[in-house]
């Protein structure tokens, strides 16, 4: 009987919420996993990527369905073991996912619909590094507004983990990039992302300089994670039929929109959700195909990663919301 239990389960680790709050709800807990069930594999997970969106299902932002909860939302791994009808993947293929709650884990169950290949070049920390914040990119400059060679970009946040490779791509698609950080530390790593021109957020004469730097003619889009504390200046340098896109907002939402003058010089503002452009496993495919090529090509220069042991979530959520951290941030079970 004891043979049986050691072939059919698996010990594992996890970090769960009982309850909504502040980092020092997220407790570290041990598990015990079965066997996949039809259409599942089991993942053993090298890397858990940390996003800011993490913080809002912890915080109570965001609702969750039950407790206690295992926040995350993307990792990569191997896969230890296959459930059946499982005809895609084997044991021992490499893998990751995007957006599937449940990622804060050493192992876990996963859909095979949900998962993609990692090219062999590509290693397990990278892949959980990029997957939703290169996917995220990957909408900001070929969906939510197509960059184009010419186009004047302008990038907050652009020493961020979706900043970072928004500018980096930006400008391999023929844009001059402006970016914003949050502090002199910064500034460099944004430069070495592919930012033409950084300034500080917030700093006395920033419009004056990015109107000087277009010309007068203001920038043709705004990619905007940070929202509050950065929002209400985009709109002043945006051109007259400019786009703002306010795809995050990290410092808290904009207290106050003025419409009147976003219509007085007819600027779309755009709030796109990924999950809308990521509909079924074509589209997540071909996500996933132009992130990793994207990387490939080094488009995205050195990934700046940072990393914690998932024993240290707590730590890495309370440095991510203080905005301590640089590029993308990564546990490591």
């Amino acid at each position: 009987m004891l043979d049986t239990i050691k072939e059919t389960t698996y010990k594992s680790s996890s970090i769960k919420i009982s309850k909504q709050g502040s980092p020092s709800v997220l407790t570290y807990s041990k598990d015990i996993l079965d066997q996949p069930g039809p259409g599942e594999v089991l993942l053993r997970q090298a890397a858990i990527g940390l996003n800011f969106v993490d913080t809002y299902f912890r915080s109570g932002m965001f609702p969750v369905k039950s407790f206690p909860y295992v926040p995350g939302v993307e990792a990569a791994g191997v896969i230890e073991a296959i459930g059946p009808w499982v005809t895609d993947f084997k044991v021992g293929d490499r893998v990751a996912y995007h957006f599937i709650p449940g990622a804060y884990a050493e192992m876990r169950m996963i859909g095979t619909h949900q998962l993609v290949h990692v090219p062999d070049d590509v290693s397990l920390e990278e892949a959980a590094a990029i997957m939703v914040k290169g996917f995220t990119a990957r909408m900001l400059v070929k969906e939510s507004f197509k960059v184009k060679r010419g186009d004047v970009v302008l990038v907050h946040a652009a020493a961020g983990g979706v900043g970072s490779l928004v500018a980096g791509w930006a400008k391999a698609l023929g844009a001059t990039v402006i970016g914003t950080v949050g502090s002199e530390g910064k500034k460099q790593t944004a430069l070495d992302n592919g930012a033409d021109h950084v300034f500080l957020v917030g700093c006395e004469g920033f419009a004056k300089s990015v109107l000087g730097i277009t010309d007068g003619k203001g920038v043709d889009v705004v990619y905007d994670g940070v929202g509050k504390d950065t929002f209400s200046e985009s709109v002043g340098i945006v051109k007259k039929g400019g786009k703002i896109v306010l795809y995050g907002s990290s410092s808290g939402q904009p207290e106050h929109i003025d419409h009147a003058a976003l219509r007085a010089k007819s600027i779309a503002m755009l709030t796109p959700v990924l999950n809308a452009y990521i509909s079924d496993y074509d589209s997540l495919h071909l996500f996933a195909s132009d992130t990793f090529s994207a990387l490939q090509a080094g488009i995205f220069g050195k990934i700046n990663i940072t990393k914690y042991p998932l024993s240290e979530a707590a730590q890495a959520h309370s440095d991510i919301e203080s905005r301590k951290t640089t590029g993308s941030v990564i546990m490591i079970p």
